[in-house]
């Protein structure tokens, strides 16, 4: 027991007065001054985040400020701890304790706010700028955060963990074997979310036949409801390795149609019905008619059973229903030009001749 008074005694005898005064007096005032001081650097951290256009809500403002009431405290603590020289062992003890209170304010406050920096990362100002089932990123975020406040911790009080890191390592190792598939389409899926191929929402046609809205995007596969209201299960892998398009993003619906006219049709009427639907396609409002994009009603084709006509124009409105508004008016139109123009659609058709095989032509010749 005098081992361990003995020192703190001398010291005790030997420390200046005035200097352990005025150390408890500046103890003292950052306690009491602890919440404004956190509110200021809170304040402060307000302000850089609002210059870099993230929100900084109330949430994320209320764990900020407790954490750095803390950290202000111990931070105090220490700078006293080191100005008054104290004992080596008992020193020494209690700079490991601030330090562990500090580091554990720190983590404490970041696996706090996991949720909160998931969802600024999942916001309209993100770099991320996808939606996603953000709950797996907090659970794996916070995770990570409990795992390296643990290795602080244990370091700060010099414990050696490199057995304990070799037994995980190999464990680890394992693990990762048998779970290479979940990492395959959890990195897949953070491609597809750094390439902001597709978000929550948007309408995707994948080239292995998979087309529906995506309504979710979890840490293995995105979910894909079909228009048959059928959920598609698809794994990142596949989805980070294939042709998507995004039918969302599509500016102008294409309308690329073959109108058959009858192989008849003359050479005044086949001008008839193109300079008629050139006409509805310019007029009718529907259509991109400024250049920028291509305009055609031109015969293209001649088959066995028609004159074929090409349709090739992009609509103004992106919106399926318009699309499909306009797809009526121009079905329309196509048959007023072609019964204006005094011809026919033409179908497929074809020829059959019968004959008399020459035995029954025999037969009944000899009746």
């Amino acid at each position: 027991m005098d081992r361990l008074i003995g020192p703190f005694r001398s010291w005790a005898t030997t420390v200046d007065k005035e200097a352990l005064l005025i150390a408890a007096v500046f103890v003292a005032i950052i306690f009491v001054l602890r919440r404004p001081i956190a509110a200021t650097l809170t304040t402060l951290i307000g302000w850089i985040l609002g210059a870099l256009k993230i929100d900084f809500n109330d949430d994320v403002h209320h764990e900020v400020k407790k954490a750095l009431q803390v950290m202000v405290v111990v931070v105090a603590l220490l700078l006293v701890h080191g100005a008054l020289a104290l004992p080596e062992l008992f020193g020494g003890l209690l700079r490991r304790t601030l330090i562990s209170v500090l580091v554990a304010a720190v983590f404490a406050m970041a696996y706090r706010l996991m949720e909160a920096m998931v969802r600024l990362a999942d916001s309209e100002n993100s770099l991320m700028s996808v939606a996603v089932n953000t709950r797996w990123l907090v659970r794996l975020g916070q995770v990570v955060v409990v795992v390296l406040a643990v290795t602080s911790i244990l370091a700060v009080w010099d414990i050696d963990i490199a057995n304990a890191l070799t037994g995980v390592g190999v464990f680890g190792a394992g693990l990762a074997i048998a779970a290479q598939d979940l990492v395959r389409n959890l990195v897949a899926g953070m491609t597809n979310m750094s390439e902001r191929r597709f978000k929550v929402g948007d309408w995707i046609c994948v080239e292995n036949g998979v087309e529906g809205i995506v309504r979710r995007i979890d840490v293995r596969s995105t979910m894909v409801q079909g228009f048959d209201r059928v959920p598609r299960f698809v794994p990142n892998a596949d989805l980070a390795n294939a042709v998507v398009m995004n039918k969302t993003r599509m500016d102008h619906w294409r309308i690329n149609w073959t109108v058959p006219l009858v192989l008849d049709t003359t050479e005044a009427q086949l001008k008839s019905v193109c300079e008629t639907l050139q006409d509805h396609l310019k007029d009718s409002g529907d259509f991109v008619t400024d250049g920028s994009l291509m305009l055609l009603v031109k015969p293209c084709a001649l088959s066995e059973t028609s004159v074929d006509v090409m349709i090739y124009a992009f609509t103004l409105s992106d919106g399926y229903a318009q699309y499909l508004e306009t797809c009526s008016q121009l079905v329309s139109a196509i048959r007023a030009a072609v019964s204006e123009a005094g011809t026919k659609l033409a179908y497929p058709t074809q020829t059959i001749q019968l004959r008399q095989a020459p035995e029954e032509s025999e037969e009944n010749g000899s009746e």
